[in-house]
């Protein structure tokens, strides 16, 4: 089915004169997680990853994947005849090197609408011939549509600030400036909006232009009531088809423009550019305000994560109490999914992962109903899940024994557990980030000569998408550099060591960290995280010839914590459970 459906893209190549054709995970804004009707990738590759690059050539096709995606792409794509490029391995060149070196003086076709200005850029530099063309929606057979759902308003009492006041704070730092946002969560926080148009990230389609005061918002207006209407125009947004804002952007001259080259498409570039007009690369002011979270949004964060764990706690009762050989990773994850939303949460924050064993070294696997393997009484489980609540949204893993385990299996728990702590416990003093403290989380396993192929945190939005930046701790480099960005008070991080062994298992553990303020002394501003996450680590799994006193006793404080904060949210059978698990090691 994928090679022929390839072939067909080749065919239209030809056609265009195309050597090569490029496709990308991203929608026209740039999203890491997309609607439905983007995920051209997965139809022409079966690649069901969040990011990915495909090169289409006349002959060989060939699919770009970072560390996280390595299993999982030679899974899904190897048997379609595509090569898996892994990134971040010995002699795997990035997609723009490996055009330069194998199609240099060719054509390269893409779709100018959903592909970046600083891959566009590079290919040019390097002398690469870019035609931009959508070629493939032709192909596409049952496209499913673009979302209509209703565009909602989330109140003052959740967003802790007006839409007004906001769009007055950004309004001041712009000053004669025109600013482009093409960002669908900056959009949604700034106006304090919500929908459905991405499965689990609650954003509309939507394009936004702050020019002389004014707020273009290019979106559909059918899908506003009229009393929402009438709000957005007292407030000053000015409302205009989603379809006109290519035509607006070539209105625009002799201007100074800002826009994050890493979150607008190559058409609005092209759309800018010249006519007299001065383009500003620069991360949004809206994505450093969204990105700090506010004392009405912390407040409501701390209760989200209350609800989420009275939500864990109950899937690790029923987890315990069953016979899990009758019991699939896919039934598991419905069971996981269901706690959640028949207490709390309006929806889950993306797809649960829930992975057996040797399932769980594949960092992003998903169960699917007909591809799910049958868990057993012994081994490991990981769940990696998170909901979306009035309060805000949660990202927590947790990886338990289903009965018996061999020592490797609690040595490498134990580690990750330690690697965890070390980061979310540490005391740092204002104006660091997250590529200096990821150390922290690494240094143990360093010492025994493992790593993990991804970050260690990434921020997390409220009521938005479970991954936003600009925060960051890894300690590599990024297109964007937000691992560069500064942590400030208010800034939610996630927290997530983990060991992933093909063919064997994978362990992750992860807490969501609030940084705040500590003490001020002679030498500065002392930062430190609080832990988020109210959901007990299991017991079983830890091997205390590995951990030092000060790791023990931190554990220990952990899980007080936790039975203190969510004991009054419990049942009495609820509650002798959590005491059960949360005992002192």
């Amino acid at each position: 089915m994928y090679k022929q459906r390839l072939n067909r893209l080749k065919t239209a190549m030809e056609k265009e004169g195309m050597d090569l054709y490029y496709l990308n995970t991203s929608d026209y804004h740039m999203s890491e997680y997309v609607p439905e009707y983007f995920k051209t990738i997965s139809y022409f590759s079966g690649f069901s990853g969040s990011l990915a690059t495909l090169l289409v050539g006349r002959d060989e096709t060939y699919i770009f994947v970072d560390g996280r995606y390595h299993s999982q792409a030679d899974k899904e794509c190897l048997d379609n005849g595509i090569r898996v490029m892994k990134l971040g391995k010995e002699g795997v060149l990035d997609p723009v090197s490996f055009i330069e070196k194998n199609f240099k003086g060719k054509t390269v076709g893409l779709d100018g609408k959903r592909a970046g200005i600083s891959f566009t850029k590079a290919l040019r530099n390097k002398g690469i011939k870019i035609l931009s063309k959508d070629i493939y929606s032709d192909l596409i057979e049952d496209r499913k549509p673009l979302g209509n759902d209703e565009i909602m308003e989330i109140s003052e009492k959740y967003a802790g600030l007006s839409r007004k006041k906001k769009m007055e704070m950004i309004d001041y730092c712009l000053s004669d400036r025109v600013h482009v946002v093409s960002n669908l969560e900056s959009i949604a926080y700034l106006l304090n909006l919500r929908s459905n148009d991405i499965i689990h990230t609650p954003v509309f389609l939507s394009y936004l232009v702050i020019m002389d005061h004014d707020f273009y918002l290019f979106a559909d207006v059918n899908r506003f009531n009229t009393d929402l209407l009438l709000k957005l125009y007292e407030d000053g947004v000015i409302i205009r088809p989603y379809d006109s804002y290519y035509d607006f952007l070539s209105s625009i001259r002799n201007r100074k423009i800002i826009i994050d080259e890493n979150k607008v498409n190559y058409e609005t570039y092209l759309k800018i550019r010249g006519r007299g007009n001065r383009i500003y690369n620069m991360r949004s002011i809206i994505e450093d305000m969204k990105a700090i979270k506010n004392p009405v949004e912390q407040e409501n964060m701390r209760l989200a994560h209350i609800y989420d764990g009275v939500a864990m706690l109950r899937f690790l009762m029923w987890l315990e109490s069953v016979d899990k050989s009758q019991i699939s990773e896919y039934d598991a994850a419905q069971k996981l999914d269901s706690f959640r939303l028949e207490y709390k949460a309006k929806d889950l924050s993306f797809n649960s992962i829930v992975a057996y064993n040797e399932n769980a070294a594949q960092m992003h696997y998903s169960p699917s109903k007909e591809k799910s393997v049958m868990l057993d009484n012994k081994g490991i489980l990981l769940f990696d899940s998170g909901g979306h609540y009035d309060e805000g949204t949660t990202d927590v893993t947790r990886t338990v024994a289903l009965g018996e385990v061999d020592d490797e299996v609690k040595k490498y728990f134990t580690l990750v557990l330690k690697s965890m702590f070390n980061l979310s416990e540490v005391k740092f003093l204002k104006g660091m980030n997250g590529n200096q403290l990821d150390i922290l989380a690494r240094k143990d396993l360093w010492e025994i000569g493992i790593d993990y192929r991804c970050g260690t945190g990434h921020g997390v939005g409220y009521q938005l998408a479970v991954h936003e930046s600009p925060p960051n701790i890894r300690w590599g480099h990024t297109d964007n550099g937000s691992e560069l960005c500064e942590l400030k008070p208010g800034m939610i991080c996630s927290d997530e060591p983990g060991v992933y062994l093909e063919g064997k298992f994978g362990i992750r553990c992860e807490n969501m960290v609030l940084c705040v303020k500590d003490e001020l002394n002679e030498y500065g501003q002392f930062l430190r995280f609080d832990t988020l996450t109210m959901v007990p680590f299991d017991l079983n799994l830890i091997d205390k010839d590995y951990l030092d006193e000060r790791s023990i006793e931190i554990i220990n404080r952990y899980h007080k914590k936790v039975y203190e904060t969510l004991l009054p949210y419990l049942n009495q059978d609820e509650a002798e459970y959590l005491r059960r698990v949360t005992r002192e090691l």
